[in-house]
C-alpha cells in the first residue's frame, strides 16, 4: 500500500511539472488581477501589485492580456514558459513593471510569441529570463530593459519587430538574434547595448540573418562591449535567401567590441551613414578580426555604401574580403568618411581591399593632408597585383576648426545659476572668440565651455575642464595629422569688435517645420554654409548668394543642428532646430 501511494505521489508531481493554463480563445480579455481568479493555479497575487506565475501559461489567439498600470512585479518560477498567441499589451504607466525569473540558472523562464498580432511592451524590465522568442509575431518593444538573460535576449523568425529606446545589458548571449535561415526586417532604434555576450563566443551583440522586401533599420543605437573579447558589435548575414537583404545603419556609436560591423554572404545592400566605429580592438590577434567595418562578400552582390562615418582606434579601419561592391565615395558623391589611427603591429591600416573587386573611395580623410601618406595607409592593387584597385583621389583634408564655443547654464549650474546661456562670437580675426557681459556677470573663475567641432578634431584644454575666464584663455584645435589653430577666448564688459558682415545674414524660420529654411543675405557678398550635427558631422553644405537662399531640410531628422557660415577669415554659427 505504501509503495502504491509513493507511486501515485510521484506521478502527481510529474504531472504538476507539466501543468499549464490555456485561455479559451473566444475573445476573452484578462489582466494579471483577473488571472488570479480565472487561473489561480497559474497566477497568484502576493502583496498589492506583486504577482507570481507558477506554471506554464498560454494566451490563445483572439484573447487579450493587459498588464495593468498598477502592477509592479511578476515573479516567474523556474522552467515556466509564457506563450502568447493572442494580444499582450501594457497599459499606460509611469513606473516600470519588473518580470523576473526565480532563478539565475539556465532553467529560468521563457517568453514565446507565436503567430501573435498587435503586441506591445512598454516600460517592462525583464531579468533572469531564458529568452524572448518571436515567431511570426510582430511586436513593438518600447522603453524596456533586459539583463541577466541566460540565452539570446530577443530571437525572431519571420517577423518585423520594432525595438526602440530600450536597454540591453549584462546578458550571456546576443541581445538581438535571428537564424541564418529566418527572415525578418527589424527596426532597432535608439537603444543601448552594453556588455552582452558574456559567454565570450564568436557572436555580435546584434546578430541578424537575411531580410525580406523591407529594410532592416538600425538607427541611433549605442553598442558598447566591455569584457567579451570574442564578441562584435553588429553582424548581418545572408547565405541562403534569394531576396536582397537591405540594411540602413545610421547614427550609431559602436565601440569597444571585437569588431564594429560586419556583413557576410550574398545579396546584401547596406547603406552605412553617419556612424561612429571607435576602439573596436578587443581582438588580440588582428588576423581574427578587429575591423571597424568588414565587408565579406561571396560575390559582388554583397554591396555597401559608406558616407560620413567616423572610423578610428580599430585594428583595421575598413576591410573588404573575397568579393564585394563597396562604395566609399565617388567624384560626384564624395564619401566624407573619417579614417585615422586604425592599425596593428605598428602599421596603420585605414582601408584593406583584400579582394579582386575594384572600388571607389573618393573624398575621405585618411589621417593625413597629402596623397602620398594616404597611399601608405590604403592597401590595394598598388601593394599586391591580385588585389582590386582603390580609386581614392582626391582625398579630403580637415581643418582644425571650432564651430561653436558657448557657456551653458546646464553645464555650469553653480557659476551661472542666475544667468542665461552665453554664446561666443567669432571675430573677423579667426583666432578670437568674444563674450560680452554687463556690469553684473557670473562667476568667471570656474566655467566649463560647450564646444562643437568637426569629427576628428580635438581641442585642448578639454571642454570638461573648468577654466578661469577673468583673463583670456587659449584653446588649441588639432587634427590627427597635427595641424593646429589657436583660439583666444575673451570675456569683455562692453566694448566693440570689428563688424562681421556675416552677422547681417538672417536665418528663418527657426524652428523649421515646413521642410526648408531661408538664409537672407542683404549684402553683395557670397559666402559658404554648412550644417553640422551637434556631434560635429557635416550633413549639408552649399553657397549663399546675395538675396534669399532657400535650403531644404527633408534629409535631416528632427533635432538641433549648427549652421556654420564662412567667408574668407570670417565666420558665424547659428543654432537651427528641425521639427
Amino acid at each position: 500500500m505504501k509503495k502504491t501511494l509513493i507511486a501515485i505521489l510521484v506521478l502527481f508531481l510529474v504531472n504538476q511539472g507539466f501543468a499549464q493554463w490555456i485561455s479559451p480563445g473566444n475573445g476573452q480579455s484578462y489582466t494579471l488581477e483577473s488571472l488570479c481568479v480565472s487561473a489561480p493555479s497559474a497566477v497568484q497575487a502576493n502583496t498589492s501589485g506583486h504577482y507570481t506565475i507558477s506554471q506554464n501559461l498560454t494566451l490563445s489567439a483572439n484573447d487579450t492580456l493587459t498588464l495593468e498600470s498598477f502592477a509592479l512585479s511578476v515573479l516567474v518560477n523556474d522552467g515556466v514558459t509564457l506563450t502568447i498567441s493572442g494580444t499582450l499589451q501594457t497599459a499606460t504607466r509611469n513606473q516600470t513593471l519588473v518580470f523576473q525569473g526565480d532563478s539565475t540558472q539556465n532553467n529560468c523562464f521563457e517568453f514565446r510569441f507565436e503567430d501573435a498580432l498587435q503586441n506591445s511592451l512598454s516600460k517592462v524590465h525583464f531579468r533572469h529570463c531564458q529568452g524572448i522568442k518571436l515567431i511570426n509575431s510582430d511586436i513593438t518593444i518600447d522603453s524596456c530593459e533586459f539583463d541577466h538573460f541566460s540565452n539570446h535576449v530577443i530571437s525572431y523568425m519571420n517577423c518585423n519587430p520594432i525595438i526602440r529606446d530600450s536597454y540591453f545589458h549584462d546578458n550571456e548571449a546576443c541581445a538581438i538574434q535571428s537564424a541564418v535561415n529566418a527572415d525578418g526586417c527589424p527596426r532597432i532604434l535608439n537603444n543601448v547595448f552594453y556588455n552582452n555576450v558574456l559567454t565570450n563566443t564568436n557572436n555580435p551583440q546584434i546578430n541578424i540573418g537575411p531580410g525580406t522586401t523591407d529594410t532592416i533599420f538600425i538607427i541611433g543605437n549605442r553598442i558598447e562591449g566591455v569584457a567579451s573579447t570574442m564578441s562584435g558589435g553588429i553582424g548581418i548575414m545572408n547565405m541562403y535567401n534569394p531576396a536582397v537583404t537591405k540594411v540602413l545603419l545610421k547614427d550609431n556609436i559602436i565601440t569597444n567590441n571585437r569588431y564594429g560591423y560586419t556583413q557576410n554572404g550574398y545579396r546584401i545592400s547596406a547603406e552605412i551613414f553617419d556612424n561612429q566605429f571607435i576602439d573596436n580592438n578587443l581582438e588580440v590577434n588582428p588576423n581574427n578580426g578587429g575591423s571597424g567595418i568588414s565587408i565579406y562578400g561571396y560575390d559582388t552582390t554583397c554591396a555597401a555604401k559608406l558616407r560620413r562615418n567616423l572610423i578610428t582606434g580599430n585594428l583595421w579601419g575598413v576591410t573588404a574580403i573575397y568579393y564585394h561592391h563597396l562604395d566609399m565615395g565617388t567624384t560626384e558623391d564624395p564619401g566624407y568618411n573619417m579614417l585615422y589611427n586604425n592599425g596593428n603591429g605598428g602599421v596603420d591600416y585605414e582601408l584593406y581591399n583584400n579582394a579582386n573587386s575594384n572600388m571607389d573611395a573618393v573624398g575621405n580623410y585618411w589621417g593625413c593632408d597629402n596623397d602620398a601618406t594616404a597611399e601608405e595607409v590604403i592597401f590595394h592593387q598598388a601593394d599586391n597585383p591580385s588585389y582590386g584597385l582603390v580609386n581614392y583621389l582626391p582625398i579630403n583634408v580637415i581643418e582644425p576648426e571650432i564651430l561653436s564655443f558657448d557657456f551653458l547654464r546646464d553645464n555650469n549650474p553653480e557659476s551661472m545659476e542666475y544667468y542665461p546661456d552665453m554664446y561666443g562670437e567669432f571675430s573677423p580675426e579667426v583666432d578670437s572668440i568674444f563674450f560680452y557681459v554687463g556690469c553684473t556677470m557670473p562667476d568667471l573663475a570656474h566655467l566649463k565651455p560647450t564646444i562643437t567641432k568637426p569629427w576628428g578634431i580635438t581641442v585642448s584644454p578639454d571642454e570638461s575642464e573648468s577654466q578661469n575666464f577673468y583673463q583670456p584663455v587659449t584653446y588649441i584645435a588639432s587634427t590627427p595629422h597635427f595641424s593646429t589653430r589657436d583660439y583666444v577666448v575673451k570675456i569683455i564688459i562692453g566694448g566693440d569688435v570689428k563688424e562681421n558682415f556675416l552677422t547681417k545674414i538672417n536665418l528663418s524660420p527657426n524652428p523649421v517645420t515646413q521642410g526648408y529654411f531661408t538664409l537672407d543675405n542683404p549684402t553683395e557678398e557670397v559666402a559658404q554654409w554648412q550644417i553640422f550635427t551637434t556631434s560635429g558631422q557635416c550633413v549639408l553644405c552649399g553657397e549663399i548668394q546675395p538675396g534669399t537662399n532657400r535650403i531644404a531640410t527633408k534629409r535631416l531628422k528632427s533635432g538641433t543642428y549648427l549652421v556654420y557660415i564662412q567667408k574668407d577669415n570670417m565666420f558665424i554659427t547659428r543654432k537651427l532646430i528641425v521639427r
